[in-house]
């Protein structure tokens, strides 16, 4: 009996380590998109599909095309029903907010704002968090009840830590310049920085040599696509540019 269990315990390690497991994160960084076509963006982004493949959409940056009012901001964000979403182009005045609000270094009692999220595959799982630049406080008007952090290196350390723990790949999802990210991540468990600055930068490694930076801008007419792939034990990564409508 023994024996049996021992061998039935073997066969699900060998299982589990030779598996392979697959997860897309859609990344849409400033896309500015037009107000009135929110219904055939959230057709199109709902088409974005793969059989075999599970599709996880973020949105990052300025979501709409031109300054809008929270309200449309807040329209767009439940009809689209993003599972990730870190706008800068919303202020917190508009309350009904149905999805939450992923950034690491804001808190506010009176919109779902979350810290982190950890996305959840059959063999691995994956942890991101997002840093915003302390000038946004500066820049925009902001509701009085959404306090900003300004200790970026403070926080993304904190949400690296947690979520290393956790996790088997660590994203950050960031708001400075790409300046600022490299000497963020020095030190830190993250495999990946999906930048939102509004500038599109060089796809490379950081200077950690182990941190790749991401840039993409969805208002040009790609988004991202980072391909991750459990196989042996580990998370490869892929990252490709898709022109935004096609199948």
């Amino acid at each position: 009996m023994k024996k049996i269990f021992l061998l039935v315990f073997v066969l699900f390690i060998l299982g589990h380590l030779f598996a392979e497991d697959y997860l897309d994160i859609n990344f849409f960084i400033e896309p500015r998109f037009d107000h009135d076509r929110i219904n055939m963006v959230n057709f199109l982004i709902k088409n974005i599909r793969n059989d075999s493949i599970r599709q996880v959409n973020a949105f990052a940056g300025r979501i709409l095309a031109d300054p809008q009012s929270d309200s449309l901001s807040a329209f767009f964000i439940n009809t689209i029903k993003p599972e990730i979403i870190s706008p800068v182009d919303y202020f917190f005045f508009e309350k009904n907010i149905e999805s939450d609000l992923l950034i690491s270094n804001i808190e506010s009692d009176s919109i779902p704002i979350i810290k982190n999220k950890i996305i959840k595959c059959d063999s691995f799982k994956v942890g991101i968090f997002a840093v915003y630049t302390p000038d946004f406080m500066v820049k925009h008007n902001i509701a009085d009840h959404a306090k900003l952090d300004t200790e970026v290196f403070k926080i993304a350390k904190e949400q690296s830590e947690f979520l290393a723990k956790k996790t088997d790949y660590v994203i950050m999802l960031s708001n400075v310049t790409k300046y600022i990210d490299n000497n963020i991540v020095k030190g830190l468990k993250v495999d990946a920085v999906v930048s939102f600055d509004y500038q599109k930068k060089k796809n490379e490694y950081l200077s950690n040599l182990i941190t790749r930076f991401y840039s993409t801008l969805t208002k040009n007419g790609n988004y991202g696509k980072l391909r991750l792939k459990y196989h042996n034990g580990k998370v490869q990564e892929k990252w490709e540019e898709i022109e935004f409508g096609k199948p």
